[in-house]
């Protein structure tokens, strides 16, 4: 469900090796006391949680590095952590981009596993789950942005539509030349609209309409190249 107040706080258990449990916390009033927090738990707010949007894509490259030098543990534990990200955002998604990242988040613990296993053989297995799992976060926060742009949250619209091409343009650096340059042009006009929509000025209606209907198309086409393809 779509946390539609950016006041709306989340319970998320502290970061760790081992599996972790996100819920949903009661909203505080201003004059009521704020949610109780369990010993393990950080009460984060909406909007900081929203702040922590590159942080998955940090998690990944790390994995990625110490898988390099062949440092399973630590590679594993920074797929955990990115699995994280990917839980809250899945509970929080909307209801058309939440399967994508429920199954990128169990993607993930299994990757961490395989890595431990010495199952993971190549670099470029791992970059297709990242990929995998970036391309459902740019996909959520895509959905979030077109959603706030049509209830003309123009701030949240572009915060949103940032983190969107910034995990776009990550999940299209896993795929050919071509793709990447193409979604490097479409990032690079994207990230002019998100700064106009945060400020909340300096642009006209139709250049947003049409700026959102692009990143979408370059969604789909990024999609293309790294989800799996339904057997024919």
């Amino acid at each position: 469900m779509f946390l539609r107040s950016h006041k709306t706080t989340i319970l998320a258990a502290l970061v760790s090796l081992t599996s972790v449990t996100i819920v949903e916390a009661q909203t505080p009033t201003p004059q009521g006391p704020r949610p109780h927090v369990p010993t393990g738990y950080l009460l984060i707010e909406e909007e900081q949680w929203d702040m922590l949007s590159d942080e998955p894509s940090r998690h990944l490259s790390r994995a990625r590095d110490a898988f390099l030098i062949m440092d399973a543990r630590t590679a594993a534990a920074e797929m955990r952590k990115a699995a994280v990200h990917v839980r809250v955002a899945a509970e929080h998604a909307l209801d058309r981009s939440k399967r994508s990242l429920t199954h990128s988040e169990h993607e993930l613990e299994q990757t961490a596993h395989r890595i431990e296993t010495g199952m993971v053989k190549s670099v470029e297995d791992l970059d297709l789950v990242t990929a995998r799992a970036l391309h459902a976060l740019a996909n959520d926060q895509y959905a979030k942005a077109s959603d706030a742009w049509r209830k003309r949250e123009l701030k949240r619209s572009g915060q949103f539509l940032r983190s969107a091409t910034n995990n776009l343009e990550r999940a299209a650096a896993r795929t050919d030349a071509t793709m990447r340059a193409a979604t490097a042009e479409v990032a690079k006009d994207s990230r002019v609209i998100s700064g106009k929509l945060i400020e909340g000025t300096g642009f006209v209606m139709d250049e947003i309409g049409a700026g959102l209907e692009t990143v979408g198309h370059q969604i789909e086409k990024v999609g293309s190249r790294v989800l799996p393809h339904p057997p024919k």
